[in-house]
C-alpha cells in the first residue's frame, strides 16, 4: 500500500461486515480498521475493479459504520479496503472506536482534520 494509507493509525479490532458488491451481499471479518479503511477477511471473491458498501459491526449497542470503499489490495482472503465515502455519523462513530482505543487520542483528531481537509480539496477541485 502506498505511503498516504500508511497515515492512518490503525487499530486491530473483532469486529463483522456485512459487505456488498454487484448487488451480492458477503460477510467479512474485520481485522484492523483506520479512519482511511479497513483490513477485511472473507471467503468472498470480491472485485477490486467496482466499489463496495461496507457495513461494519463492532457490537449490538453500538451503531453500525456504514462506507463505500475501494479495495486496494487482495490477496487470499485478506483484503485491504481505501474509504471513499463516509456519513458523519459513519465518521464520528469510527472516530470514537478509534479514539476509545488508542492512548493517543490527539493522533486520532489529527488525523480526522487531515481526512476532512483533503475530502474539502477533493470536493472543490
Amino acid at each position: 500500500m502506498n505511503e498516504e494509507r500508511r497515515q492512518f493509525t490503525r487499530i486491530p479490532v473483532s469486529a463483522k461486515a456485512l459487505v456488498e458488491q454487484f448487488g451480492e451481499k458477503f460477510v467479512a471479518k474485520v481485522a484492523d480498521v483506520s479512519l482511511n479503511g479497513a483490513h477485511l477477511i472473507t471467503e468472498a471473491d470480491l472485485s477490486s475493479e467496482a466499489p463496495i458498501k461496507l457495513h461494519i459491526i463492532f457490537d449490538e449497542l453500538s451503531p453500525p459504520v456504514d462506507m463505500i470503499a475501494k479495495i486496494v489490495y487482495h490477496k487470499d482472503h485478506d483484503y485491504g479496503v481505501e474509504c471513499k465515502e463516509i456519513d458523519i455519523d459513519s465518521m464520528l462513530h469510527l472516530r470514537t472506536i478509534l479514539t476509545l482505543h488508542n492512548n493517543d487520542s490527539e493522533t486520532i483528531h489529527q488525523e480526522s482534520q487531515a481526512l476532512w481537509e483533503k475530502n474539502a480539496e477533493d470536493i472543490d477541485s
